[in-house]
């Protein structure tokens, strides 16, 4: 028993070492192979460079299998774009009406806070009186001329008042406010916008002031 295991052994080491001294020959033979096929390759398609104007254009163009087509293109001419200058508004009256004087005095506390929130400067808070309308009707179809009943509907109002704001800012806000509008609830908005004088409004030169 003892000479059969140790036959094993010595066997089982023996197809080792032929296992790994085949594969390094393998390596050794086709590593060397691989990269010289490459470097014929790269020598074949070299890079073309292309200059036009103050545009550079690479192309690399290679047929084998392990590389991949590229264009790359680096251009000099910048366009620089020049934006319109922002608004400015001197004050902006946002005026909400409802039916509700709760809902009203909630969607007031929302508005101020995100304004101090914004650094928006929230000159004053008006309440107008509310608007009351009526209608008296007969209480039955077409009978009974002495029985009527009374209908009214209340619209309160809210107005506030922005002052010294851009135009993106005045987006942004106004934006902001209205996709929270509650519902039952309108708003108005009156902007009041600083522009430059005319040139046929400014005084001609004789005028001495």
């Amino acid at each position: 028993m003892r000479q059969i295991a140790s036959s094993l052994i010595s066997t089982g080491a023996r197809v080792a070492g032929l296992r790994s001294f085949c594969h390094q020959n393998v390596l050794q033979r086709t590593l060397p192979c691989a990269v010289s096929e490459c470097a014929s390759l790269v020598s074949r398609k070299r890079p073309s460079i292309m200059s036009s104007g103050n545009s550079v254009l690479i192309e690399t163009n290679l047929t084998s299998r392990l590389f991949h087509t590229t264009n790359f293109i680096f251009s000099q001419d910048t366009d620089l774009i020049a934006g319109e200058p922002d608004k400015l508004y001197s004050l902006i009256e946002v005026e909400c009406r409802g039916h509700e004087p709760a809902v009203l005095r909630s969607y007031q506390t929302f508005v101020s806070s995100s304004a101090a929130h914004l650094n928006i400067s929230l000159e004053e808070i008006l309440w107008p009186k509310k608007h009351i309308r009526r209608w008296t009707l007969l209480k039955s179809v077409h009978i009974h001329k002495k029985h009527r009943v009374q209908y009214e509907v209340r619209t309160h109002f809210l107005i506030m008042k922005f002052a010294r704001l851009t135009g993106s800012a005045a987006d942004t806000f106004l934006e902001y406010i209205q996709r929270n509008l509650p519902e039952g609830v309108s708003m108005k908005v009156t902007k009041h916008e600083l522009q430059k004088l005319p040139e046929h409004v400014k005084p001609s030169p004789e005028v001495i002031i």
